[in-house]
């Protein structure tokens, strides 16, 4: 430790040969990058789904190794003020840090990154030896309380049903005739849904909401389309007596285009076949050309027209 004159900054001396701008600019723009890393990061650890406490441990070992490049890249740009002797501290008071500490801070800081992204990769890893995982919204098939009245409606199993009507009255009908008559159902649509509970005293049957809005729990973002597939597909899984509808086709296709929803359709066709669940989706003809009407006609049931 040395006592420095009052007023002393934390970098007392500069290179005699100059101020070095090149390395300046590029140590800045490393650490502009690693900033920019960790908020992606950051959003990508919001998305993925994490199945358990080993998977985010996994993640965070991943978060210190980004905020460890980040700081090395910060000191990076500290050592390029002195050639030899670097003064840190506050005030009169001030600490001398020769290069050679400096260097072997880098190694430290170098290794504890590598330890970090290789424990965090692993545990990463070990979960999913059995296949990649993906993000879906878990959903508990539940059965509603049934109703005293006879069942309107008889679908096939392991079908999906097309209907073209400007609003979902029929689809919407049908839908909870079937989850008032021991079906499980799950209901994906753009409405609220509180509306939708009040309106046909939905109490139990889970409501996926395709919306931005960030309040309610179970909801996808109308462009993580590959979401909503999956989350289908885990719902098929889990229940042999399943209704799916699907309001809010059109919406889909203005957020996404028609083809990307177009194999959507064919991923979710997959799902309810082999689950033996049943899919409903109510379309305005008049918001596709013919073409694009065809399209799906080839790959569903008509229902009504």
């Amino acid at each position: 430790m040395s006592d420095l004159s009052s007023g002393a900054s934390v970098v007392d001396a500069v290179s005699e040969r100059g101020f070095p701008t090149n390395e300046f600019i590029l140590n800045a723009l490393a650490i502009i990058v690693s900033l920019v890393a960790i908020i992606f990061w950051i959003k990508l650890y919001k998305r993925v789904y994490k199945e358990n406490v080993q998977e985010v441990r996994g993640w965070s070992w991943l978060f210190a190794s980004a905020v460890g490049i980040l700081l090395l890249n910060i000191s990076s740009v500290y050592m390029l003020f002195n050639v030899s002797t670097l003064y840190l501290g506050i005030g009169g008071r001030m600490m001398e840090m020769d290069f050679n500490t400096l260097e072997l801070l880098g190694t430290l800081a170098r290794t504890l990154i590598g330890v970090s992204m290789m424990a965090g990769a692993y545990l990463l890893y070990s979960p999913m030896k059995k296949g990649l995982k993906y993000k879906f919204v878990p959903i508990t098939p539940v059965t509603e309380k049934k109703s005293e009245e006879s069942a309107k409606y008889m679908l096939e199993k392991g079908h999906t049903y097309l209907l073209y009507e400007e609003k979902p009255f029929k689809s919407t009908e049908i839908f909870i005739d079937l989850v008032t008559h021991g079906f499980q159902g799950l209901y994906i649509t753009r409405k609220n849904p509180q509306e939708v509970r009040q309106k046909y005293n939905l109490k139990k049957t889970p409501i996926i909401w395709l919306t931005d809005a960030k309040d309610y729990e179970k909801r996808i973002e109308p462009f993580h389309i590959m979401e909503l597939g999956y989350t289908v597909g885990e719902f098929t899984k889990k229940t042999r007596n399943g209704v799916i509808l699907l309001d809010g086709l059109e919406y889909l296709i203005v957020q996404n285009d028609y083809k990307s929803v177009l194999k959507l359709i064919h991923l979710l066709e997959d799902f309810v076949s082999l689950g033996g669940s049943i899919l409903i989706i109510p379309v305005d003809p008049a918001t596709l050309n013919d073409q694009e009407l065809h399209l799906l006609k080839r790959e569903m049931t008509i229902l009504l027209r």
